[in-house]
């Protein structure tokens, strides 16, 4: 056997290791993706979430604002027109200069 002999089943089992390592790098690569993906889409959904329930808390609170102050107006209607008058009148003046 000649030195050339000897070494071509060498180079051909490397060849196929490269191969086998090349199929291995593009399935971790794809899984990689897919774990990505649904990593965010995991993310975004929480985050989706939680904005909603922010929301509606907003809003609730709002509106309870808005009860409590009714009922303020209504209890004593003459003291909010007076603190409305006071808050226009500071407002025109701030906004005049």
């Amino acid at each position: 056997m000649s030195a050339s002999d000897k070494s071509e089943p060498g180079i051909a089992g490397l060849q196929d290791d490269i191969a086998a390592l090349k199929r291995d790098v593009a399935s971790l690569i794809e899984h990689l993706k897919l774990g990505a993906t649904t990593g965010a889409q995991s993310a975004a959904e929480q985050l989706d979430d939680g904005a909603h329930k922010v929301c509606r808390g907003v809003a609730a609170e709002g509106q309870r604002a808005a009860a409590l102050v009714c009922r303020q107006i209504e209890a004593q209607p003459l003291v909010a027109l007076l603190v409305a008058l006071g808050v226009g009148y500071v407002g025109g003046r701030l906004l005049a200069r």
